[in-house]
This record gives structure tokens, C-alpha cells and sequence, in this order.
């Protein structure tokens, strides 16, 4: 008894002196903190590599044998590939941390180096100047490619290729592409130079050494692709000609390498069938089928002119001065043959009312549109050519055999101003006989026909069930209709068509496909005869999803296990299982987050990464899931720190559903004590409950920034009703905070709420439906319904208001007939009634939220008189990307809750701004700083 008296009170002293010795968290701390970056295991599963990424230090390779707990730490490294026979590891070096932000901020390249590891020995060998790298996948060879000098005239690069075995290096000249076959004995690669003369296509064999110019010509030549099995390849060589601006080109196909080698050339110009006034695109990728039997390249307009010279000038040449001169005497003198005035064309874009896209759209699309050109497909045997997609119907995709093709339109639905349709064609590739199979059928999401691997089916989802349609019958199969499940997303709030929850994929052979309901994995027959439940998650509420861990095949095959992750519902634990013959077994399941789970090629050994807020990344491997060992654990020098905690709230909201969120504590959280707290919102935010953050000077709402400064951080889920965005998520988040309150442990009076973007509307939106939160920062912000719905999502070029109707608005239908649900839930036509100092953030290249909704908040708030603040960061987009606008954001926020939640003096930007004359005194001190 005196004994455990005695050692009980030598381990509470001990925590006594452990806390004593803890101290809280500064931002000058924030740069030690550490993320686990790429992992990988070696084929036999023997050597685990895994990237430690610092914030303001070197980032770190660490390779570790299993067996002897031997470690190498490669300095700078990135990029690492193990090789198939798990001897010898490649990897790109960078700098040292400083000398590399040194480099971006002075906007200058990094050069890279790369390493060799041999795992044996652990010798190390570095080659300098490295663009890019690449085993075999037997490991045998290592290509590398090198950097162009800079002073260098020729199209391409050196390429060193490595044979592993002896050590020799090959090396080979200006070479603009290569690639190694799938069987590891061939690799294939275009030598283009300034003399033309020595362009060609040539074909090394690895195992003899033996050389095989495919072709050679003063043309260029490019896009070369390998066969999937790696049994043959194709390339283009391009032409010029005549009264014609652009390029043509031929395609060359070299196949059969391992019985009767065959190379084939389909010249346009020469081939029976092929379109007047097209020509062979270039820069479109070439497909070369499975069975070798059919090309599949993009064809494009040809632009006649009448004064084109073969000799010109091609859009990509570089240009002298001499050749300006030419190239605009020339449009002169076709301007003045055709009487049209040689004045330099006005910059206008005429936005039509029936235009299909919209201008920004068009803009965005243009490049895609010129360089995809329309599939078409070269029956290689018999040289037939068949053009698949036609301008009516460009859009176009392969079946899994390639027999077939189906190209599809939206043209008869445009301008789509709310879902997207269209009508869809069946193309037999070997006859170019066509078909009409689908009409008005969606395009967005998975709903779209899509091949079975093996090209028997087409799977698509119509009004909440899928379907399947089968290409040698042509019948159509509602294959979902007698399962006793939804299919479709019973939680989606959006005001479209119902999404369906999702598919995993096929099994091997087409035999069924893997469908996903709201907790569940089925097993459907494509015919819809039978089908076979998975999974039980619904019991236990939870969500399982088949996790591929290896994607060389297009199919899934069911003659080996299959994984699955596993997601608790309300319980936020998560995991892996394995389903094997039919038997559930769970490998890993806890109250923690268990992710990226991987696996070596040719063993049964797996790592995984476990978090949980108060825990930072840890690294495990094991074999088989029989033992587990930690290999990694990030952030040691957290235990020096006073940290948080996290976990669930349940509440329900004005409706009475119920919902949850996730809570924070304040770090060295003492009971009976009232701390601040900020509100995050956004949607639903409470499955990250266990999710570990760094603190981070270039992270503005930072949980853990935040809670180590104090306060209590709070993530509660909304849910929508139609045509009330804002009422819905006021319904939801102010029931969750006062559920919060109930608890005690929140001053009432120190209540912020923030968020970004959708976050950014709701917070501006909530404040003025109450007076619970007394400060709000708000990032990128709708501000004004009407306006926003009639503006443009400029880093895509499509309108807002599709967005509003089918997306996250979720209003259903558009703002003049909606103008009342639009303007009640406005922050702006709300704003009278804000009484919460508001901060606002955009940058003034925002291509999400056109940032002239900060400008319409702010002249409204300016007008009323009313608290508040806009930050405008020039060139940023809708996330901030420059390192010093970070922290300066990150600073800002905290100074601002600060002074409003926790009464600290307040800076002078926060009580009168600052001017442009002050901030050009800044400036100008900085110039000096950086001069001296």
C-alpha cells in the first residue's frame, strides 16, 4: 500500500513537472512543423519510403529497410521511383529551403539535380541538370533527361540511358520525346536537331543494343505512344505545304515487334476516303488500339491561302524581325485582294444573346477546342479510314475494346442555362456505320454513358437508378429498380437532377459492376438479374467504398481481395476492411483518421498514415495487417507545446433534424474557465474532426493557430433548403452555437464566425440575421444574389447563374423569378440590420467571386456607417498565392478578432485604414531596405 501510495505520487508529479515545463505555441514556432509528403514501398515490400516536408526547413527523403531498420536520409529529395528489381532508388534533388525561396522570389528557376541510391550498398551516385527520369519497369535501364543548355540551338535534349546492370551509359542527342515499352526491352524516342536533316524516329533494343531508324526525314516528328502491352507504337511525322497555313501530317505505325514487325504509313493526302479540307492534327494525341488493328488520331480544318508558303513562318517559330515584315506585307496584300481594309482588326468580342458559350467561355475552351481535333480512326490492315467525330458531334469516347466509339452533341441544348444534355451516337470503328443510341441524356457528373472495361456495356444513371446498355443487343437495362436500396444521393440539397452516390468500377470480364448507395457496396449483374449486398454499413452507420490500390488494370479483379475504406457516419472513425471470397475482414478501424493506405506491387506489405487532431501524422507499415509498426511520427517537438483536443457536438437545427460539428479546445484548456470562441463554416465540416493541422504563419483560418492563441474553434454542418441558402445555413449554424454555449465553457461575448468563399456569404449573410457573434471575417465573399448570379465564374468562363440553379446557390430558378428569395437572403439587402464588425478579403483577380461583390458590400456598409473593413490583395485569385499576402492575411485576422473577442488594442489599419500616401512610405522604406 505504501509503495503505490509512493509511486502514484511520483507519476502525478512527474505530469505535474511535464506540464510545468510545456509552453504555448508562437508564430516564430509555426516553421518547425512537419507534413509527411509522397510514401511508397519497394515491389517486394522490403524498403519503405517516406518525404518528411518542413514549413521553413529542409525537406527530407527517408528510405528504411524493414528488415534491418536501416535508414538513408536524402537531403532536398523529391520525385523518388523505386525500380522493379528493388535495387536501386532514383530521386530529383532541389535546394536547401532558403536558397529556394531565395529563387522564387527573385522569380528564377530552380535547377535540379538527381540521385541514384543503390539499396545494397548505399552508395549514392548525382547527375546534374536533370529535367525528368525513368526506369524500366524490370529496373534494368534508367533513362534521363537532361536540361538544354541554355545557349542551346537544337530542338531537344540529351538522354542518358543507364543500364543498371553494368553501369554504362548511353547517350543520345537531341532527343525531344522518348518512352520504354511496357516489356521493358525497347525504348522508342524522336531525335529532332537545328539541321532538320538529322530528324528521325528511332527504336533501341535494350536486350542486343541493336539500333532501328523507323524513319528520318527533315520533317518533325512527334506524340510517340507505345501500344498498352508495348507490342508496337505510332508517331506523326509532320508536313508543310503550299497555299496551306498549317502543318499536316502523316502517321506512322510500327507494330507486331515480336513476330512479323510491320511499320504502316497513313498519309492523308494519298488515303481513299479521307475529308477534303482537313488535315491530320498534329497535337492531337494518337491512340494505338490493343488489338493493333486500328490508329485512332484527330483530324482538323485545313486554312487554305492562296499566298502560303511552305517556307513560312508557323504560329510556335520564333520570329525575326525579317519575318514580321513578311508574314504582315503578306496580309496585306490578301486584304487588298479580297478589299478589305489592312488595318489592324478592332479588339472586339461580340457577345451574342444565342451565343451556345458564352464569350469568357469560348476564350477559355479555345485552345482545348484547336488541339483536340475530331478522332477519327485508320483501319490499319486494310487502310480504311473512318472519321468518328464530325463537327456536329465532336465530343467523342472509346469503348473499352475500342470496337466501338460514341460521340455525342450539346448543341441542340444550348445555350444550356441550367443541366447540361445531350444526344449520343454509337460508331462501329471498323465500318464507320453510326447510330443514334442516346437522346437528351445529362452530361455532368456520372451520369453520362461510360464503357464496361471490356466494351460489352455502357453504364449510365437516369431518374435515380442505373442502367446499362448493352452494344451487341442494343437493349437498355434498368439494372437497380429491384433492389431494395437508393442509389441515388439521398443527402444531396441541390435543385437538379438527383446525382447517383457513385460506382467503383467493374469486375474483371465485365461480369458485374460495383455500385455504391448511401452506406453500402453492391455487386450488379449488367443485366440486372441478380445482385449481391457487400457490405453491411448501414447497422453500424457506416460508409463503405472500395479503395483500388493498384490501377494497371481498368477493371477490378475479383479473384483477389478487395479493399475497402470505412468511414463511421456519426462516429467520424475511419479505416480499411478487406473483402475476400466473399469474408469481411477489418484490417484497421479507429476513432482516429486512417488514410492513404498503400501496397507493395508484389507483396502483401501495406503502410498507412493515422492523425488525429491532438496527434500529429504518424506512419505505419505492416505485413499483411498481421503486426503493425510505427515507422514515422511527425512533429516530435509538439510535446513541448500546450495542444488542443477535438469532438463532436450533436445539435439539431431550427427545423429539427439532427446535425454535428466538430469542437477545438482552446490548447492548455482549463475546466470551469470561459474561453473565446470562432465559428468556421462552410458545409459540412464535421467529418474532419480528427484531422491534423499545422499552425502556419500562410494559413488564415487555421484551427490550430487558433486554438493554440486561446480560443475554441467550432466546424458545424449545414444543411439547404431550396431558395434559402442564407436562411438555411442561419437554421443550422446558430442552433449549433448555442448548443455550444449551453455547455458553459464559451464567453457568450467573444463569439467570431468566418469562412471563405460560400463560408464568406453565409458569415456575411448570418450576422444580420443575428447579434451572437460580435466580429466576423469573411474571405472572398457573395454579397449581392442578383448581381453575383449575373456575373461570370471567370476562371472558367461559364456564367454564375448555372451555378445558382443547379449548384451551390440552390435556388430553381433564375433571379427574376426568384427576385424576393434572392434579395432575403443578400448580405447586402440584409446589412441594415449587421451590427458585428465585418472584415472582408479579396483579391482583385478573384476568377470565382467577381471581387466587385466586396466593392458592393463595402459602399453599402461605407454608406450605413456601419464596421467595416476591405482588404484587397492585387493579382490574386480567389485564394491567396503569394507568400508575403498569406501571412500579411494570416496576421490581419487574428489582429482583428483580437481586438473585437478578446479587447487587445486595436492596430491603426483596424481603427482608421491606412492610405495610399502611407502605404507609398512603406514602399518606399522597402526599396531602401532591399537597396541597402
Amino acid at each position: 500500500m505504501h509503495k503505490y501510495f509512493v509511486s502514484s505520487l511520483l507519476s502525478l508529479l512527474l505530469v505535474i513537472t511535464m506540464q510545468a515545463q510545456k509552453k504555448n505555441l508562437t508564430p516564430d514556432d509555426y516553421g518547425k512543423w512537419q507534413t509527411i509528403g509522397t510514401t511508397s514501398l519497394s515491389p517486394n515490400g522490403n524498403w519503405i519510403l517516406y518525404q518528411v516536408n518542413v514549413q521553413e526547413d529542409n525537406d527530407s527523403l527517408f528510405v528504411m529497410n524493414k528488415i534491418t531498420n536501416e535508414i538513408h536520409r536524402l537531403a532536398f529529395a523529391s520525385s523518388p521511383e523505386f525500380s522493379g528489381d528493388n535495387k536501386w532508388l532514383a530521386y530529383r534533388i532541389g535546394n536547401p529551403y532558403k536558397e529556394a525561396e531565395k529563387l522564387r522570389e527573385q522569380s528564377k528557376p530552380i535547377e535540379y539535380k538527381m540521385g541514384i541510391l543503390d539499396l545494397a550498398s548505399g552508395k549514392t551516385e548525382i547527375i546534374q541538370n536533370v529535367n525528368r527520369f525513368e526506369f524500366t519497369r524490370n529496373g534494368k535501364f534508367l533513362a534521363i533527361y537532361l536540361n538544354p543548355p541554355k545557349e542551346n540551338k537544337d530542338k531537344g535534349a540529351v538522354l542518358l540511358v543507364k543500364n543498371m546492370n553494368d553501369g554504362k551509359t548511353r547517350t543520345i542527342g537531341n532527343v525531344t520525346e522518348y518512352a520504354f515499352n511496357k516489356k521493358s526491352d525497347q525504348l522508342a524516342y524522336i531525335v529532332e536537331s537545328a539541321n532538320t536533316a538529322g530528324n528521325s524516329a528511332e527504336l533501341f533494343n535494350l536486350l542486343n543494343y541493336n539500333l532501328n531508324v523507323l524513319a528520318s526525314d527533315t520533317a518533325r516528328f512527334s506524340k510517340l505512344t507505345w501500344q498498352k502491352e508495348g507490342d508496337g507504337l505510332a508517331f506523326y511525322s509532320s508536313f508543310r505545304k503550299d497555299k496551306y497555313e498549317e502543318d499536316n501530317a502523316v502517321v506512322y505505325t510500327y507494330t507486331n515487334l515480336y513476330k512479323s514487325p510491320m511499320l504502316k504509313i497513313f498519309n492523308p493526302e494519298k488515303t481513299n476516303g479521307f475529308p477534303a479540307g482537313m488535315r491530320v492534327h498534329n497535337r492531337s494525341n494518337i491512340v494505338l488500339s490493343d488489338d493493333m488493328k486500328t490508329a485512332f488520331f484527330g483530324i482538323t480544318h485545313w486554312t487554305f491561302n492562296e499566298l502560303a508558303k511552305k517556307d513560312d513562318k508557323r504560329p510556335g517559330d520564333s520570329l525575326t524581325k525579317k519575318d514580321s515584315l513578311r508574314i504582315d506585307s503578306t496580309r496585306a496584300v490578301i486584304a487588298a485582294a479580297k478589299g478589305v481594309s489592312a488595318e489592324k482588326l478592332a479588339g472586339v468580342d461580340i457577345w451574342h444573346w444565342k451565343d451556345p458559350e458564352i464569350q469568357p467561355r469560348q476564350i477559355r475552351t479555345l485552345n482545348q477546342d484547336t488541339t483536340s481535333g475530331l478522332l477519327s480512326a485508320w483501319n490499319i490492315d486494310n487502310n480504311r479510314f473512318f472519321q468518328l467525330a464530325t463537327d456536329e458531334a465532336p465530343n467523342v469516347q472509346l469503348t473499352g475494346n475500342q470496337r466501338f466509339a460514341i460521340t455525342y452533341t450539346n448543341t441542340k441544348y444550348k445555350p444550356a442555362f441550367k443541366e447540361d444534355f445531350a444526344d449520343a451516337w454509337l460508331v462501329d470503328t471498323r465500318t464507320g456505320d453510326k447510330k443514334l443510341v442516346f437522346e437528351k441524356v445529362i452530361v455532368s457528373g456520372n451520369t453520362f454513358p461510360r464503357s464496361s472495361p471490356d466494351g460489352k456495356y455502357l453504364l449510365y444513371f437516369k431518374d435515380k437508378h442505373w442502367w446499362t446498355y448493352n452494344i451487341a443487343s442494343g437493349q437498355n437495362t434498368n439494372i437497380t429498380e429491384n433492389i431494395k436500396s437508393d442509389f441515388w444521393n439521398v443527402r444531396d440539397d441541390h435543385p437538379a437532377s438527383k446525382p447517383a452516390v457513385g460506382t467503383a468500377g467493374w469486375i474483371k470480364g465485365d461480369k458485374e459492376v460495383l455500385l455504391y448507395d448511401e452506406y453500402n457496396v453492391w455487386a450488379v449483374k449488367p443485366d440486372g438479374k441478380s445482385s449481391r449486398k457487400l457490405t453491411d454499413g448501414e447497422n453500424d452507420q457506416v460508409i463503405y467504398r472500395v479503395n483500388r490500390l493498384d490501377y494497371e488494370d481498368p477493371f477490378i479483379d475479383d479473384a483477389k481481395p478487395i479493399f475497402l475504406s470505412a468511414f463511421g457516419d456519426k462516429s467520424k472513425k475511419s479505416g480499411y476492411y478487406k473483402l475476400e471470397k466473399g469474408k469481411m475482414d477489418r484490417l484497421v478501424f479507429e476513432d482516429a483518421m486512417v488514410n492513404r493506405l498503400i501496397k507493395a506491387m508484389d507483396a502483401n506489405s501495406y503502410a498507412y498514415v493515422k492523425q488525429n487532431f491532438d496527434q500529429s501524422p504518424s506512419l505505419y507499415f505492416t505485413d499483411n495487417f498481421s503486426k503493425v509498426s510505427q515507422v514515422l511520427s511527425t512533429n516530435p517537438q509538439q510535446d513541448e507545446y500546450y495542444w488542443g483536443k477535438s469532438e463532436i457536438i450533436t445539435y439539431k437545427n431550427k427545423n429539427g433534424v439532427e446535425m454535428q460539428g466538430a469542437l477545438y479546445y482552446p490548447a492548455n484548456y482549463e475546466p470551469g474557465k470561459q474561453y473565446p470562441m470562432v465559428t468556421y463554416i462552410y458545409e459540412k465540416l464535421s467529418n474532419g474532426l480528427h484531422g491534423y493541422v499545422s499552425p502556419s504563419k500562410r494559413s488564415a483560418y487555421n484551427t490550430a493557430n487558433f486554438t493554440t492563441n486561446g480560443y475554441f474553434i467550432f466546424r458545424p454542418d449545414i444543411i439547404y433548403e431550396i431558395n434559402d441558402p442564407g436562411i438555411s445555413a442561419v437554421n443550422c449554424v446558430v442552433p449549433a452555437v448555442e448548443e455550444v454555449l449551453k455547455t458553459g465553457m464559451i464567453d457568450k461575448n467573444k463569439v467570431g464566425l468566418m469562412g471563405h468563399s460560400w463560408g464568406a456569404y453565409q458569415t456575411s449573410f448570418i450576422i444580420s440575421q443575428t447579434d451572437i457573434f460580435k466580429a466576423a471575417v469573411a474571405g472572398d465573399p457573395l454579397t449581392n444574389l442578383i448581381s453575383m448570379s449575373n456575373s461570370i465564374y471567370w476562371n472558367t468562363g461559364t456564367p454564375d447563374a448555372k451555378i445558382f440553379e443547379t449548384s451551390q446557390g440552390r435556388f430553381d430558378g433564375p433571379w427574376y423569378e426568384r427576385m424576393e428569395e434572392h434579395m432575403r437572403n443578400s448580405p447586402m439587402y440584409q446589412a441594415a440590420s449587421i451590427k458585428a464588425p465585418l472584415l472582408v478579403a479579396f483579391g482583385d483577380k478573384d476568377g470565382a467571386v467577381d471581387w466587385h461583390q466586396g466593392i458592393e458590400m463595402y459602399s453599402t456598409m461605407r454608406r450605413m456607417e456601419k464596421p467595416f473593413i476591405m482588404l484587397v490583395y492585387a493579382d490574386e485569385n480567389h485564394g491567396l498565392a503569394k507568400k508575403e499576402n498569406q501571412i500579411d492575411y494570416q496576421i490581419r485576422q487574428k489582429e482583428f478578432f483580437d481586438h473585437y473577442l478578446l479587447g487587445r488594442s486595436p492596430e491603426k489599419w483596424i481603427t482608421e485604414g491606412v492610405s495610399q500616401q502611407e502605404k507609398a512610405k512603406l514602399k518606399a522604406k522597402e526599396k531602401t531596405t532591399k537597396t541597402f
